[in-house]
């Protein structure tokens, strides 16, 4: 009796909702400017694969966050319903809140545990910025611009020394004038076509996530109830709220027939991936210095966050209903107005506050009975913007069997979806894998046919230096043949040559004898006559002497040589076709 009683008052309670319209909270319109980011988005392409890694491991995933398309209408519907002075979004059920945690997984840079960025330097330090842009103290000098009431780095100029750089493949000088476009268009978005100095400040910190979450914060909190553009890093802060929505079932099924407000108001505790990043934060910053909660400063203000309300996007369980201490407002000001209340938070980030796993408990990302009753009371006080909505998808019962107790169910519940969920991402890493594998066979493929093409060509070509090379090696051989042939013409048969050997030698030492002889007398030497013509040959007493000269030195081959040309000389100094020229030049001797 006592369960259908529930289940009677429920239906009581739908028709009622039905029938009598709920008090809603008023709404506001607001505008989400971007800049064109075209010449930005060409110049990330050039960030090839293998680039990529290097990129990301030295300024993070910031090339994704680029390349985010801003859809303004989820951004829109869940600006209406931030809670201002808890510092979140809060639902029917159920509350949510970007923290320092989640910006870090999604930008892969992590939280330094240090005071971040404060304000802008008085003064222009050029030589700093030079080297973290890569450029020359001059070429940035002469960059520097001033726009209204701040000063930096034209969008133009930095396009097209980045352009220069990548045309020379200076790939790191590249990257980091990329990236730090990327900081002042996207991230810390202030002129447009403009990067000002305190986005160029924050990129050679290297700790932009506390800025960022900061600047979040404070664009949505100053706008909220008046309307108007919020200027803060709209890619990011969508990135966050669609990867805690459901990515199938209904929800996803609806799209084309329900409006996005109407879907967003059908959703319950139960359909939110608390762990959409499968993230292992095992560390969650929870207070800094004497603050209770978490100070943040960005770019124009300083505004506190509630990491309390966020513990369950991190896989901790919500116990009950935070401090009042947690979740009151501690920080809410412009820079310009309190410098002091400025340098406070800043030495409070000197001092940060962590808790882990033996303090926040075991990880699992359910909610108690006293925390879902307090944001329901939250919500009859703040209302909704928009009407309720029957859930999409079966809810759990509200009365469970007494053998199975509610939390219970709820650990089983969410159980069997973080399973599911699992199972579908089992299911799309083989679907990857197979793909790659097809992608790395065909490359194979290709690789083998181009390996097979060279090979032949290399084959033919080995062929074609073959060939050429025997016959090289024959017109060789026939030339080595040719000369031994004319060498045994000249020289006569081997036997002879070695029967005659002994008598050869003592005529060369014979020879070389009188040629000492002849050369040691001081008077001048009568030239041999030519017996044809009867006058003395200068060519027969020159080479008659060399011919003697070298037939001491017992060279067979050079004698053999000698011996040749002397024959054909002798030949034509007999004939006359030399005799006449040299015999003007010797004058002839009498006997």
């Amino acid at each position: 009796m006592h369960i259908i009683s529930q289940v009677h008052s429920r239906a009581c309670l739908l028709i009622e909702m039905a029938t009598v319209p709920e008090p809603k909270r008023k709404t506001c319109s607001y505008s989400f400017h971007r800049e064109p980011l075209t010449p930005l988005v060409e110049l990330g392409s050039l960030v090839t694969d293998d680039r990529l890694k290097s990129f990301v491991g030295r300024y993070g995933d910031i090339l994704t966050v680029l390349k985010t398309v801003v859809d303004p209408v989820p951004l829109q519907t869940l600006l209406q319903f931030y809670d201002p002075e808890l510092r979140c979004f809060t639902f029917q059920d159920y509350q949510l809140a970007p923290t320092l945690e989640e910006y870090s997984i999604m930008l892969s840079i992590p939280v330094q545990h240090q005071t971040p960025f404060l304000d802008v330097p008085k003064e222009v330090d050029f030589r700093l910025i030079a080297r973290a842009l890569r450029l020359s103290i001059k070429e940035v000098s002469d960059g520097w611009k001033s726009s209204g009431d701040v000063v930096g780095l034209p969008l133009k100029f930095l396009l097209r020394v980045a352009r220069e750089e990548a045309e020379k493949g200076s790939w790191e000088a590249f990257h980091a004038q990329l990236a730090v476009m990327i900081y002042g268009i996207v991230l810390f978005p202030s002129m447009p076509n403009f990067v000002d100095y305190a986005a160029v400040s924050i990129f050679i910190g290297g700790n932009p996530v506390p800025t960022l979450l900061a600047d979040t914060y404070y664009a949505i909190h100053s706008r909220h109830g008046k309307g108007g553009a919020i200027r803060c890093c709209l890619p990011l802060l969508l990135r966050w709220f669609l990867s805690l929505l459901p990515v199938s079932g209904p929800f996803v099924d609806a799209q084309s027939t329900h409006k996005w407000t109407q879907r967003v108001m059908s959703l319950t505790s139960y359909d939110i991936r608390w762990q959409s990043y499968r993230m292992d934060v095992r560390n969650v910053i929870m207070s800094c210095g004497e603050f209770r909660n978490v100070p943040l400063i960005g770019t124009r203000g300083c505004i506190n966050y509630n990491p309390v309300l966020s513990l369950r996007q991190l896989g901790f369980v919500m116990k009950g209903r935070p401090l009042e201490a947690e979740v009151a407002e501690s920080v809410y000001f412009e820079k310009k107005s309190d410098p002091a209340r400025l340098e406070q938070v800043g030495r409070a980030w000197k001092s940060i506050g962590v808790k882990d796993g033996s303090v926040l408990g075991k990880k699992f990302a359910v909610a108690m009975p006293d925390y879902t009753e307090w944001v329901k009371e939250r919500v009859e006080t703040l209302l909704l913007p928009y009407d309720r909505m029957e859930p999409l998808q079966e809810q759990p019962p509200l009365i469970l069997a007494e053998s199975v107790s509610a939390e219970h169910y709820k650990q089983a519940l969410m159980e069997n979806r973080r399973l599911r969920e699992k199972e579908q991402d089992t299911h799309m890493e083989l679907y990857k894998a197979k793909a790659d594998k097809l992608h790395l066979a065909h490359q194979l493929r290709e690789v083998q046919g181009e390996d097979a093409s060279r090979l032949r060509k290399s084959r033919s070509q080995l062929s074609e230096e073959d060939q050429r090379l025997g016959e090289a090696t024959q017109r060789q051989r026939c030339s080595v043949e040719e000369g031994d042939g004319v060498e045994t013409k000249i020289r006569g048969p081997p036997w002879r040559r070695s029967l005659g050997a002994q008598k050869t030698v003592e005529r060369e030492d014979h020879s070389f004898t009188r040629l000492l002889r002849m050369l040691a007398v001081d008077r001048p030497v009568p030239l041999p006559e030519d017996p044809h013509s009867g006058r003395p040959s200068v060519l027969v007493a020159v080479f008659s002497g060399w011919v003697r000269l070298f037939e001491c030195l017992r060279n067979e081959h050079i004698m053999c040589i000698i011996r040749i040309i002397c024959i054909i000389l002798i030949s034509f100094c007999i004939t006359g076709v030399l005799d006449r020229d040299f015999s003007l030049l010797v004058p002839v001797q009498a006997g």
